[in-house]
This record gives structure tokens, C-alpha cells and sequence, in this order.
């Protein structure tokens, strides 16, 4: 054994029986990977939402896939007085506890006479009920001119709304 691999060891070694004695850890706040996998099978499903908040009330359906993708349409999609029609949302999340989650969302919001095209981005924070199949959340929304960068580029909240929702469910 080289001296360097017995020097290794021997830090591991004494990590592991340093845990052990103190409980102190070092895992540099890296998750056990049991955490997020039961975080993504309580997530993972669609479920039928009912939405209110500055927007008024509407209705959605909301995709979270195993791979950490957000799919979302919904009724209000075509506009209504004080929205502007707007595309299907897709986007991204990630697990921040066994039943939280943080998300983000892009959409295209499409020109009428009085307004140009947009790029809408919304901020979510949800948690999920595995016994009930129901999911809570709040969504915070910032629009951004066609040639903005909502990824990098910041704008100031054009809404917040919350919304809860049931999982589908095969044969419901």
C-alpha cells in the first residue's frame, strides 16, 4: 500500500469514527440520496389545480416528471381582461425536502393590439401531501421583454397567486 493511500485511509477512518463519537458531520451538506429519490416519488404525477391570486381564479393541470421537469396548461391560456393570452408553461424543479419543492417556469405571452409579445417567468415553492395525493403552492410572476434573458436578467413581480391541487390518479 502506498503512503498516500494509507494516508487516505486513515482519513476516512477517522471521519467515519469522528461522526460516530461527536455527530459531527461531514458530509458538506450533501443530501443522502434516499431524501431526494423519496422526494420525486411523492412529487412525480400531474395534478388538477385550482389557481387564485392576481389573476383571478383558473384552473390548470401541472405535469412534474421523474427527471425534474414542469409541464403546465392552463384555462386561462387564451386571455382573459387582465391577462394576455399566453403559450404552455414548461420548466424545471427540484426537490429542497421530502415534500418540497422549488420550481421555475417559462411561457410565451402572445402580442395583441395593445401589447407586445412576452416572456413570463414564475417562481414556485410547493409541498405535497403523499397520503392525501394534494400539492399547495404560491407563484410569484415577472415578465420579460422578447429579447430579455429571464434566465439571467431580473424584473419586477407583475403577480403572485397560490394554488392547490389533486394528483390524477389511473381509472379516477
Amino acid at each position: 500500500m502506498s503512503k498516500h493511500s494509507f494516508h487516505r485511509k486513515v482519513s476516512a477512518l477517522a471521519c467515519a469514527i469522528a461522526t460516530a463519537i461527536v455527530g459531527i458531520d461531514f458530509s458538506l451538506g450533501v443530501k443522502p440520496a434516499h431524501a431526494d429519490t423519496d422526494c420525486r416519488k411523492v412529487v412525480t404525477g400531474t395534478y388538477l389545480t385550482t389557481n387564485s391570486g392576481d389573476f383571478g381564479s383558473f384552473r390548470s393541470l401541472i405535469t412534474f416528471t421523474q427527471d425534474g421537469n414542469f409541464f403546465a396548461t392552463a384555462s386561462n391560456q387564451s386571455g382573459v381582461p387582465s391577462i394576455q393570452p399566453y403559450g404552455n408553461t414548461q420548466g424545471s424543479w427540484k426537490c429542497t425536502s421530502d415534500r418540497e419543492i422549488t420550481a421555475t417556469t417559462l411561457d410565451f405571452n402572445y402580442p395583441t393590439a395593445t401589447l407586445p409579445g412576452a416572456i413570463s417567468k414564475s417562481d414556485f415553492r410547493a409541498t405535497f401531501d403523499p397520503k392525501n395525493g394534494t400539492v399547495q403552492a404560491t407563484a410569484t410572476l415577472r415578465s420579460f421583454s422578447l429579447d430579455a434573458n429571464p434566465l439571467n436578467d431580473d424584473a419586477p413581480v407583475v403577480g403572485t397567486f397560490t394554488f392547490t391541487g389533486q394528483r390524477v390518479k389511473p381509472g379516477q
